[in-house]
């Protein structure tokens, strides 16, 4: 399946309920609180339904809306330039792409999934411009 995409300026996270079968998609939905103060992304508040995922994060993660089908979702940039985006299942993890629209070429890919103690993993991957290790974020649920 197609990888699921975020934002250029920010990285946001996803969980999944715990319990959940490998064929089951789990549902990210609820308020996540990172269990490292360390991170950048303190607090994360995921909408998921059977098409959309929205999230949202404290201190300074923009509200955004992914649909869930592969097709785009358009947003901007922190400097205001229109990125594409595109979330997809990879089995039972999410995987956000996001590229600008004159170009198929990821450059940052957020993959998000749920581990075995139920706590939600975000990782994100900077592909363009000045490429950078991959960062691993964890949460709890609150």
């Amino acid at each position: 399946m197609k990888v699921v995409t975020l934002c250029l300026g920010f990285v946001v996270a996803a969980a999944a309920a715990a319990g959940s079968t490998a064929q089951d998609k789990p549902n990210l939905s609820g308020e996540w609180i990172s269990v490292d103060s360390q991170q950048h992304t303190q607090e994360l508040i995921i909408k998921h339904d059977a098409s959309t995922l929205s999230l949202e994060g404290k201190p300074d993660v923009t509200k955004r809306t992914f649909k869930l089908d592969g097709s785009d979702t358009e947003m901007s940039s922190p400097d205001g330039k229109p990125l594409l985006a595109k979330a997809a299942w990879l089995g039972n993890a999410l995987v956000i792409r996001i590229h600008f629209p004159e170009t198929a070429q990821d450059i940052r890919r957020v993959t998000l999934s749920i581990n075995a103690d139920g706590q939600l993993v975000m990782e994100t991957a900077v592909i363009g411009g000045k490429p950078q290790a991959p960062t691993r974020e964890v949460f709890k649920r609150r």
